[in-house]
């Protein structure tokens, strides 16, 4: 399996754990990165409500590729703007397997994964597995085993 690691990262939680996934399953990387970066405050309103940034370019094209796990943090329960937007410009994913790993201070993640899952499923991708991990277990550094046993899915 030759799978594409999409990575959004705001504090830099989110990129030290999908670097470790990486190394891992010896993945290809992308950063969703936005054009403009906003105030905390108006990315966690714009996450509720959904929206979608404009993102700088990034590997979108699946062709190359026989998975993606999509990375971000979860904001007011949901997906970063940034990630939206790269989940609408996905091309080629049709047939392919998909999952999400997620990283936040809270628990909150059901909606963010929904999200997720609804979207790639709605373009044609097979939901494998989700991760998320929460504000206790990045500082108790439990997530490396987190993420051990979540990489042992993509080495099958």
């Amino acid at each position: 399996m030759k799978p594409l690691i999409a990575c959004y990262s705001y504090s830099g939680n989110t990129l030290t754990v999908a670097q470790k996934l990486q190394e891992l399953i010896n993945a290809d990387f992308t950063r969703i990165e936005p054009v403009k970066d906003r105030w905390y405050l108006i990315k966690a309103v714009h996450a509720y409500l959904e929206k979608k940034w404009p993102i700088k370019p990034c590997i979108t094209d699946m062709s190359q590729y026989d998975c993606l796990i999509v990375c971000c943090p979860v904001w007011a329960s949901r997906t970063p703007p940034g990630v939206n937007q790269y989940l609408e410009e996905l091309e080629n994913v049709s047939g392919k397997k998909c999952a999400a790993l997620l990283t936040m201070g809270g628990d909150g993640n059901q909606i963010a994964t929904i999200q997720i899952r609804e979207n790639l499923e709605s373009q044609g991708m097979e939901f494998i597995d989700k991760l998320a991990i929460g504000g206790k277990a990045q500082k108790s550094g439990e997530w490396e085993s987190m993420v051990e046993d979540f990489a042992r899915k993509f080495q099958e």
